[in-house]
Parts: C-alpha cells; sequence; structure tokens
C-alpha cells in the first residue's frame, strides 16, 4: 500500500475526489481515507501542520495499515520561483539542535547525518523540476536571513514543517519515501494564500503521473 500524507485540506481533497471505494477509519483523531486511486491501494490522510503530526501519522500509516512506501505531498516555501516542483533528494531537521554537545546541526541521534535520503527507486518515477535537499523545522520562514543560512549550510532549496519528521520515521521502519513540494512562497504569508491552490493541484497530478 502507498501511503500519501498531506499537510493541507486542499491537497487532500484533490486525491480523495478521484479514489474510488473509499473507507474512512480514525485513529488517534487522524482521518485515513483508504481506497483505489489508479488501481492502487493507497491511503490518503490529512496530518495537519508540523512534525509531531507529521511523525504521528507517518507511523500509525506504516504500523495501522501497512504502507510499505509514503509520499509527502505539499507545497513549501523555497529559493526557486513559485511553481517550482521540488522531489526531495534528502531531507533536513534544520531545528533539531544538539550543537551544545559537538554535535553537528540537525544531525539526529541514531542517523550518520543531518541529510536522511529519500528512495531513489520512488524518486525515478517522480517528474519533478528539480531535485534537492528540504529543510524541516517547524516554523514558516520568512526571515531572509535565516533562508539564506539555510541554502548555505544544508544546500536547502525548499523549506517545510512536515517532511523532516516523514522522513525519520520512515528511515527507522526501513520504509521507502519521498517527499513532492511545490514552490508556492519565498517566505511571503500573501505569496503563499495566493498560490496553494495552483500548487496543491500540480501536487496531485504528480501523484496520478507516479501511479500510472
Amino acid at each position: 500500500m502507498l501511503g500519501i500524507i498531506c499537510a493541507m485540506q486542499i491537497e487532500a481533497d484533490g486525491l480523495l475526489a478521484l479514489m474510488r471505494k473509499v473507507k474512512k477509519t480514525t485513529l488517534l483523531g487522524y482521518d485515513f481515507f483508504v481506497g483505489e486511486l489508479k488501481k492502487h491501494k493507497v491511503a490518503v490522510v490529512l496530518c495537519g501542520i508540523g512534525k509531531a503530526n507529521a511523525a504521528a501519522v507517518t507511523a500509525l500509516l506504516i504500523s495501522a495499515f501497512g504502507a510499505k512506501r509514503v509520499i509527502n505531498l505539499g507545497v513549501c516555501g523555497g529559493t526557486l520561483p513559485a511553481g517550482t516542483m521540488i522531489v526531495a533528494k534528502d531531507v533536513v531537521q534544520y531545528d533539531f539542535d544538539t550543537t551544545a554537545f559537538g554535535n553537528e546541526l540537525g544531525r539526529i541521534e541514531g542517523f550518520q547525518s543531518p541529510h536522511i535520503p529519500s528512495s531513489n527507486k520512488i524518486n525515478a518515477k517522480l517528474h519533478g523540476d528539480v531535485t534537492g535537499t528540504i529543510a524541516s523545522g517547524d516554523k514558516f520562514l520568512e526571515d531572509k536571513a535565516q533562508i539564506a543560512f539555510l541554502n548555505r549550510t544544508f544546500g536547502a532549496i525548499g523549506f517545510d514543517m512536515e517532511s523532516g519528521a516523514v522522513a525519520q520515521i520512515c528511515t527507522q521502519a526501513s520504509v521507502d519515501f519521498a517527499v513532492v513540494r511545490i514552490v508556492s512562497d519565498g517566505g511571503d504569508k500573501e505569496q503563499y494564500e495566493r498560490f496553494k491552490v495552483e500548487a496543491a493541484e500540480r501536487g496531485v497530478k504528480a501523484i496520478l503521473e507516479y501511479l500510472e
């Protein structure tokens, strides 16, 4: 089964409208929709914003629904023009900071690097505009200096609030994962609101093409 994690309702709605034989299950307050999409069995969940939500639904997709692949779909801020589709080659959690103990910024205990690589097998079937690093943390980034710091430190070209947790849980569970993010803004809230509908539609199209 393919698990698809969406951060916003607008992203999930586009997929649910195309699914057949849908059954809803609620676990720990999260609604999971299991059904068929392009003749594939999928489970779609709206996780809400933030890494805690993303970690919870990822664990449930794997443990309760038996997901063997997970795709985190959504919009992001970025250094690239709005509309650019980023397929993450890896993800870093820029707000995981144990540098006081001499550790590298973003490196989680048990991981060799701050960069958590995604699945080449899934990425090969996702036709984004670019492949690069996504920096993930529990903050909507609008500080240009911080965006520049993350680009300089990690090579990050996209910034979100969920994919770091998805990457961590999937890797710990030995489950293949991918992250598809469409740039909706460069740290501008007004631009984000204007563009998120178009961005979400493009993300849904990427999922459909992946399942062909």
